[in-house]
């Protein structure tokens, strides 16, 4: 190639990118998406165990199983969805569309997962209800948050642009959860009755309610405020088996698929627990207001701090030091003595700052889905945002799963004092296993070798022929 031409295509290649760089408001309305995601699946995944544990009083093994079969489902489906998503053709994109029609089905679905009827009268009516909104809230937010996710790779191809959306994702998603944290028992205990030794259905039910109320407004925001400018080169028909075939055999989305898999297994098991850990190991149902939005907290200052070195050091060293550092201080919490209330805050704050891997990790899907276009000349933004959102979903279900089955294993019993066995056993869940499974996610880290030269170089030659 000619000097000449090695100039102009690196003109062309700037020009496509200052045309495609986005303004505060649009990326703090993509943020507002995964704020609003908080408020459904965060919050689900925080109480939905507790509740059918303590309320309606479902066996945690029969929770452990409705889990597992709904994340079953999701791996046909989520794929599904996504495919179908990158063939939609509408006048609103591929993928905003979804959220328009979607977010009013996910709101209800988020209600009637907290509801149990009256005229469920026996165990088997109240688990098949409970499989069945269980189930159609999963697959409501995958409707909504696939599409949702895929955006980030489509509304600009400039890596700063993409991973500030990441950031911008990252920090309001934590903004979320210190949002629910701080509000969440709060609400449930005044819709109680206001009573917080006795927690009624009602108080989960209308705090459902409220949280589907703010959080639906949030994606419409998200809706008006976002443009998908990013196109595929090939607009051919692709068939299903190609998309999968495609996602299946890129080595890049593979290992991100297990960074998320392993780091949110841990993240989303601690998360489903820990307010077992606060009601009856620490004993300080007070502090839960306080307690539960901690890691969060820690986790937008982690942000705000270190995903800026990402350039400076490698993503891959930064993932390093946040899974390792999460490790460390969930160790450091198995023992420390639980009366010890000062030292239990502190060092829960710093297990949230080392909360930053999450990001770095989302911004790496797009460069990867960038590197497919590149190599096999299709690009399939949602199944690849499916493939990975399946990562969150498994590891949700799994850590969910393993956890509350374990706690029964250790002798958990509902509403009652716990056995030295079964604190013990909280105290491990809690902990130690997910600190085990932040180690576990290195591995991934380690073999992924799409580094951010090659990124580049990548999105440089994608440009160009998009101009041509």
């Amino acid at each position: 190639m000619s000097n000449t031409s090695v100039i102009t295509e690196n003109i062309e290649t700037e020009v496509v990118e200052k045309n495609e760089k986005l303004s505060t408001v649009t990326k703090v309305s993509y943020g507002l998406g995964d704020f609003a995601s908080q408020l459904f699946w965060s919050f689900s995944g925080s109480y939905l165990t507790i509740y059918y544990t303590d309320v309606v009083g479902i066996a945690p093994a029969v929770i452990a199983m409705i889990m597992l079969f709904s994340r079953i489902w999701d791996g046909i489906n989520d794929p599904i969805l996504g495919a179908i998503a990158d063939r939609t053709n509408s006048k609103h994109g591929r993928f905003r569309p979804y959220i328009l029609y979607g977010t009013p089905f996910l709101a209800l679905f988020s209600v009637l997962a907290f509801t149990s009827p009256s005229f469920l009268g026996s165990m088997d009516a109240k688990i098949a209800w409970a499989i069945f909104t269980y189930v159609g809230l999963s697959m409501l937010y995958t409707v909504v948050n696939i599409p949702y996710g895929s955006l980030s790779s489509v509304m600009s191809s400039k890596q700063s642009e993409r991973t500030a959306l990441m950031s911008f994702r990252m920090t309001f998603t934590n903004l979320g959860s210190v949002a629910l944290s701080i509000a969440s028992m709060p609400l449930i205990i005044f819709f109680s009755g206001g009573n917080e030794g006795s927690l009624t259905g009602n108080g989960y039910t209308m705090t459902a309610v409220v949280l589907a109320v703010i959080a639906i407004p949030l994606f419409y925001i998200l809706f008006f405020n976002t443009k998908e400018v990013v196109q595929p080169i090939n607009k051919a028909k692709i068939s299903f088996k190609t998309s999968f075939a495609s996602v299946l055999t890129s080595k890049s989305l593979i290992l991100i698929f297990f960074m998320l898999l392993t780091s949110l297994t841990a993240f989303f098991g601690r998360m489903g627990v820990q307010i077992y850990y606060y009601i009856y190991v620490i004993k300080r149902m007070d502090l839960i207001a306080i307690f539960m939005p901690l890691p969060a907290i820690g986790a937008v200052l982690g942000i705000l701090l270190f995903t800026r070195f990402g350039t400076k050091i490698g993503k891959k060293n930064l993932l390093y030091i946040s899974y390792f550092f999460s490790a460390v201080f969930l160790l450091i919490l198995y023992f420390i003595d639980y009366s010890n209330i000062t030292m239990l805050l502190v060092v829960t704050f710093l297990y949230g700052l080392a909360q930053f891997g999450t990001p770095i990790v989302m911004a790496m899907i797009p460069d990867a889905i960038d590197e497919l276009e590149y190599k096999k000349g299709v690009r399939v933004d949602g199944t690849a945002f499916a493939a990975t959102s399946l990562a969150t979903k498994f590891a949700s279900a799994l850590g969910g799963a393993v956890t509350v089955a374990l706690l029964g294993s250790f002798g958990y019993v509902a509403n009652a004092e716990q056995t030295p066995e079964a604190i013990a056993g909280i105290n491990l869940v809690v902990n130690v296993l997910p600190g085990i499974c932040f180690l576990l996610a290195m591995i991934p880290v380690f073999l992924y070798k799409l580094d951010d030269n090659k990124s580049s170089e990548i999105r440089e030659k994608l440009n160009a022929q998009r101009l041509v």
